[in-house]
């Protein structure tokens, strides 16, 4: 009986990996929205300590206020992320109370996609909050060795 509930337990274990439970594959990657096209980030549900890593942030035409996209990310995940890059790159970007405000200029007003390159310095679970034309997405991560 307890070697059959463990290989019943290692063939699950294989499943869940191989779906992405565990890091890259088809469950990992999800994607939330504010519901209007305004802001979408796309996102792996489970990422590794200090591996590379990325977020995308796309921005309807909405988000754009004389061609500027101002974008405010708030919560545990800036504290608990490095970042190594976003492309494109701001033209400001500054620290504001719990966490960054990160300014776009705009020349094409139809979709602002930009990605957020990171490594995570923390263990558990990440909550970010991205804010955009009053317009609010939230999303989670959670960190694994």
């Amino acid at each position: 009986m307890w070697q059959r509930s463990g290989t019943v337990l290692l063939v699950l274990a294989v499943v869940a990996a191989l779906a992405g439970l565990f890091g890259n594959g088809p469950l990992s990657w999800t994607e939330r929205d504010s519901g209007d096209g305004v802001v979408t980030v796309a996102f792996e549900r489970v990422t590794h300590h200090k591996a590379d890593d990325s977020v995308t942030l796309a921005f309807g035409p909405e988000a754009v206020s004389d061609g500027t996209v101002t974008v405010e990310l708030t919560g545990t995940w800036p504290g608990g992320v490095d970042v190594r890059g976003i492309s494109p790159e701001p033209t400001e970007q500054r620290v504001a109370a719990g966490g960054l405000v990160l300014e776009f200029a705009v020349e094409d007003t139809d979709r602002l996609e930009v990605t957020v390159s990171f490594r995570a310095q923390e263990y558990g679970p990440l909550r970010g909050e991205i804010t955009v034309a009053g317009r609010s997405v939230s999303f989670s991560q959670f960190v694994l060795p």
